[in-house]
C-alpha cells in the first residue's frame, strides 16, 4: 500500500516514450481540498509542471496565495459546499446561481482539458466532473473519508463499516482513475479489497497544507480559537469567547485564527471588535470584553499560531485535523451548520480520537473539557498522541507529486501480448 509508483510494477503494461504531459488540471470541491491542492500544486511546480487550480467550491484563495492562477468562476454558495444529504442547503445553492457556476466551470475544464492531465482533490462530485470533462490520466486524492475508527484491527475489523464512507457510484468512477490516494493505510486496504486496486496510502497530504506564517505579537503559549471557515463561526466564536473568559485568570494567550469572513456579521455582546489599522496579517483585531479580557484576532499566520499552541477550541473542519496532526489537544461542540453539525463533529471525532472532546455548545462546557485535558498531563499526553497517530507524518504532498509526475514522465501502455 505504499511506496511510490514504479512503471514497470503496473501488471500488463509496458512503459511507453517519455510523455509531453506537463499541465495538470487540479479540481478541487472544498476549502480544506483547495489547501491541499495548493500543497501538491506546489510540489508539482518544483518537478518541472504546470498546476492549473479550478476550485469549485468558494473562491480558491488556497490557490492563489500560493501564487497560481486560478481558473473558472470564484465565487461562495451559501451550503460552503455541503449539499450532501441536505437539500435545504442545495436549494439555497440553487437560488444562489450554482447551475450557472457549474455550467461555467464545466466548459473552463472542457476547455482546458486538450492535453492534460486531471487531478482530483475530494469526493464524488469532483471525481464525476474530473472523470466526465477533464484531461487524461486522471488521478485522485480522497483526504475526506476514512474507514478508520477506535480500535479497528486489520480488514476483518473494518467489513461491517457502513459502505456510505466511500460511495458505491465513487468507487465505481475510482476505476477511471489511474490512481487514487485514500488518506490511510485502512481506507486503501479497503478500497483495494473492494476492486479498486490502483489505490496507494502514500500518507495524509493535509499536513503539509498548513500555511500562514505571519508574525503574532502575542508570546505563546496560545490557547487557539478555530472558529471555521464558514457561517458556523458566528455561532461558535461568541461561545468560545465566553469559554475564555470562564478559563480567568488566563495562563494562555487566546487568538482566534479568522479565515477571512465578514467581521460585520459578528455578534458577541459585551465584547468590542478593534481594528489595527494598517494591519493586513498577523493580528489584525483585538477582541475587549467589559471585564478587560482581552482575545486577538490574526489572520495570514494559522501556521505561527498553530506551532505556538497548546490547546485549541474548535468547530472546524481541515483546521482541526491539521491541529491534532501537530499535537494540539482540540475542544469542540456541534454548531447549526452548515458545517459541524452533530453528526458531524461525531464523525470527526471517531477519526481523532481522544485529540478531539466534544462538548455541548455552552462556554461553561467547553471551559470545564479544557481544564480537564490542562490539568491532567496523562490525558493531555493522550490525547497529543492520538492526534498524531491519526494524520501521520508530513511529507505525503511530496511524495504523492513524485508518484503522478513519474506517472506522467513514462505513461504506460497496453503491451502487444495483451491485447
Amino acid at each position: 500500500m505504499g511506496g511510490t509508483f514504479s512503471p514497470r510494477e503496473w501488471g500488463g503494461l509496458e512503459v511507453n516514450v517519455v510523455s509531453d504531459v506537463r499541465r495538470l488540471i487540479i479540481i478541487s470541491n472544498g476549502h480544506g481540498e483547495d489547501a491541499i491542492g495548493a500543497a501538491i500544486a506546489r510540489e508539482l511546480a518544483r518537478l518541472g509542471l504546470e498546476p492549473l487550480p479550478l476550485p469549485l467550491v468558494g473562491s480558491g484563495n488556497a490557490y492563489a496565495r500560493a501564487g497560481f492562477p486560478v481558473l473558472g468562476p470564484r465565487r461562495e454558495m451559501p451550503s460552503g459546499g455541503f449539499v450532501r444529504f441536505n437539500p435545504k442547503a442545495l436549494l439555497a445553492d440553487l437560488r444562489s446561481g450554482w447551475l450557472a457556476m457549474t455550467r461555467e466551470q464545466v466548459r473552463v475544464l472542457r476547455a482546458a482539458a486538450s492535453g492534460a492531465a486531471t487531478l482530483v482533490v475530494g469526493d464524488l462530485y469532483g471525481l464525476f466532473l474530473g472523470s466526465r470533462y477533464g484531461g487524461r490520466p486522471l488521478f485522485q486524492v480522497q483526504p475526506l473519508v476514512s474507514v478508520r475508527y477506535p480500535g479497528a484491527q486489520g480488514l476483518e475489523a473494518l467489513e461491517h463499516l457502513p459502505a456510505q464512507r466511500f460511495l458505491l457510484p465513487e468507487r465505481l468512477l475510482m476505476h477511471r482513475a489511474a490512481r487514487v490516494y485514500p488518506r490511510d493505510p485502512e481506507s486503501a486496504a479497503w478500497l483495494q479489497a473492494r476492486g479498486v486496486a490502483h489505490a496507494v496510502c502514500l500518507g495524509n497530504p493535509l499536513l503539509d497544507a498548513v500555511f500562514g506564517e505571519a508574525p503574532l505579537e502575542p508570546s505563546p503559549p496560545y490557547l487557539l480559537l478555530l472558529p471555521g471557515s464558514r457561517a458556523d463561526a458566528y455561532f461558535s466564536l461568541p461561545i468560545m469567547l465566553e469559554a475564555v473568559r470562564e478559563l480567568r485568570p488566563l495562563t494562555l494567550t487566546p487568538v482566534v485564527a479568522w479565515s477571512g469572513l465578514d467581521l460585520g456579521g459578528l455578534q458577541a455582546p459585551g465584547w468590542a471588535l478593534e481594528r489595527l489599522i494598517g494591519r493586513e496579517v498577523g493580528v489584525t483585531h483585538t477582541l475587549i470584553h467589559l471585564d478587560g479580557t482581552r482575545v486577538f484576532l490574526a489572520q495570514g499566520a494559522f501556521k505561527s499560531a498553530l506551532l505556538g499552541s497548546k490547546l485549541a477550541f474548535s468547530t472546524s473542519g481541515s483546521a482541526a485535523e491539521q491541529a491534532a496532526g501537530y499535537g494540539v489537544p482540540l475542544v469542540g461542540f456541534p454548531t447549526p451548520g452548515p458545517q459541524y453539525t452533530a453528526s458531524f463533529a461525531r464523525a470527526q471525532q471517531q477519526l481523532l480520537g481522544k485529540a478531539l472532546t466534544l462538548t455541548l455548545p455552552y462556554p461553561r462546557e467547553v471551559a470545564q473539557a479544557a481544564r480537564a485535558l490542562l490539568h491532567h498531563p496523562q490525558a493531555y499526553q493522550a490525547a497529543q498522541e492520538e492526534g498524531k497517530k491519526a494524520m501521520g507524518v508530513p511529507g505525503a504532498a511530496r511524495r504523492i507529486a513524485e508518484d503522478i509526475a513519474a506517472y506522467l514522465r513514462y505513461l504506460p501502455q497496453i503491451s502487444s501480448h495483451t491485447r
